[in-house]
């Protein structure tokens, strides 16, 4: 009996430390899980609620059921904020993740200096989203900005136009500006993960002739497609929640021609005043993210495998 007693004294303890041990983890993370919760969860919470309500944001509420979610579409000016949105994510986040591999490719097998490149072509997206637009829209101006200027002085009048103002160009305009300001990401993430790939994978490619364009077709794409459908899902939640660039460069105009699902929603909250009507925006756009990022998810689970 003895040595029983001896032998499972120490296995007890030892259980409880292990199970000691499995919150010791939960305790360091538990400040940062309520922060989320109060400043993350609540606020998705709260508007839900508030979805249900006809509210200015002062004063009483009044109970309205789903008909907040029944207005919203039949809102014209939502499908064409949704709209502007969809062609936005289309415009700006394939071609910045090429361009952000492409300079990446480089970087690791084409330029030296490979340190100030980085920092010349990540430096636009460290740079402040207000100082960016206010100098784009400084450049687009019509009468004096620097784009029209060079196309007049190269001799290209007929090019000139209000590129902000004007319905065709309002757009793409800014989806141009956005995509100078978030390549340096997506060159970076793409750098780091070509680091990450044996490199006598490309010497043994060298070795054998391919130059830079096959090692790209046979080697470098092929082993980022989980990189690819990473940036994806950071892109695209991203791209949902662009507002700042929209509204300091055209404030969503003209007519509504660069009005996003994000610019709609601040409108409808702040200055139309329709809290509850906003809160239902806000519930459709999350559902959007996590619908996508849910299929995204699915997806990249299918490819590891």
């Amino acid at each position: 009996m003895d040595i029983v007693l001896s032998t499972t004294k120490p296995a007890t303890a030892k259980s409880k430390k292990k199970k000691r041990g499995r919150f010791t983890g939960l305790y360091f993370a538990l400040p940062l899980l309520v922060f989320v919760s109060v400043f993350t969860f609540f606020g998705i919470f709260y508007n839900i609620y508030i979805g249900f309500f006809e509210w200015s944001g002062i004063g009483s509420k009044l109970f309205i059921g789903l008909d907040n979610y029944v207005n919203l579409f039949h809102d014209p000016n939502f499908y064409q904020a949704l709209g502007n949105t969809f062609y936005f994510l289309v415009m700006t986040i394939p071609l910045s993740m090429a361009l952000g591999l492409l300079l990446a490719t480089l970087l690791n097998g084409v330029w030296g200096a490979g340190g100030l490149f980085k920092s010349i072509f990540f430096l636009p997206h460290v740079i402040a989203v207000v100082t960016v637009g206010t100098t784009f829209a400084g450049i687009y101006e019509p009468n004096f900005g620097l784009l029209n200027t060079m196309l007049r002085f190269a001799g290209f009048e007929s090019w000139t136009h209000s590129w902000l103002s004007e319905p065709a160009s309002a757009l793409n305009s800014i989806a141009a500006v956005y995509i100078f300001a978030n390549t340096g990401f997506y060159m970076l993430i793409y750098y780091t993960s070509l680091l990450n790939i044996d490199q006598e994978i490309f010497e043994a490619a060298k070795i054998d002739g391919a130059g830079v364009m096959r090692q790209f077709r046979h080697i470098i794409f092929p082993m980022l497609s989980g990189t690819h459908i990473t940036l994806l899902i950071l892109g695209i939640i991203h791209a949902l929640k662009v507002f700042d660039l929209i509204w300091i460069m055209t404030e969503g105009g003209p007519g509504g021609e660069t009005e996003l699902i994000s610019t709609f929603l601040f409108r409808e909250s702040l200055l139309k005043y329709k809290t509850g009507y906003s809160g239902a925006v806000s519930v459709v756009l999350l559902l959007i993210a996590f619908g996508y990022t849910a299929f995204q998810l699915r997806v990249y689970n299918k490819v590891r495998r």
